[in-house]
């Protein structure tokens, strides 16, 4: 009984072998769905809160700086976000804005028309795109620089 017992003593270290690297992988591409979903979020409600700095007739009139300084605001210090200078302006639906290429950073783009008093209301857009990186080395490979996540919120003006 006991040579039965020494032989099985090893049992349990070679399963959790065998299994503890499946394991881990499922644990953390749950944590990066999360951190995906969780930036995806994000920059959605940063995007419509820098739709709504565009929007209020104001004086002064809100201008592009503002816009840009609600998005940074309303996500706060964990993202990078520049200004697609390259884009700034173009009318929605053109090639623009550009797509990052340094992972975990991103763009934010703005349409003509912000601040500009037509007499009627007119559309206004920001768009941010954002590259997120996840932290699973097979997910992260499979998925070439990372993940590119796009969010646009258009809204009428006041003013």
């Amino acid at each position: 009984m006991r040579k039965f017992l020494r032989r099985r003593a090893g049992q349990s270290m070679v399963e959790f072998a065998v299994l503890a690297p499946v394991f881990f992988l499922l644990l953390l591409g749950t944590i990066d769905l999360g951190r995906a979903v969780y930036t995806y979020n994000a920059i959605s409600n940063a995007a419509r809160e820098g739709a709504r700095a565009a929007v209020p007739y104001d004086s002064p009139l809100p201008t592009t700086a503002s816009v840009v300084a609600a998005v940074q605001s309303k996500l706060g210090g964990g993202f990078t976000l520049t200004l697609d200078t390259l884009c700034a302006g173009v009318a929605a639906g053109g090639s623009c804005p550009t797509v990052p290429t340094v992972p975990n950073t991103g763009f934010i783009w703005y349409g003509p028309g912000i601040g500009q008093v037509t007499g009627s209301p007119h559309p206004v857009s920001v768009k941010i795109t954002f590259l997120f990186q996840p932290w699973v080395p097979v997910v992260r490979d499979a998925s070439g620089n990372g993940v590119t996540f796009s969010a646009q919120t258009t809204m009428e003006t006041e003013y």
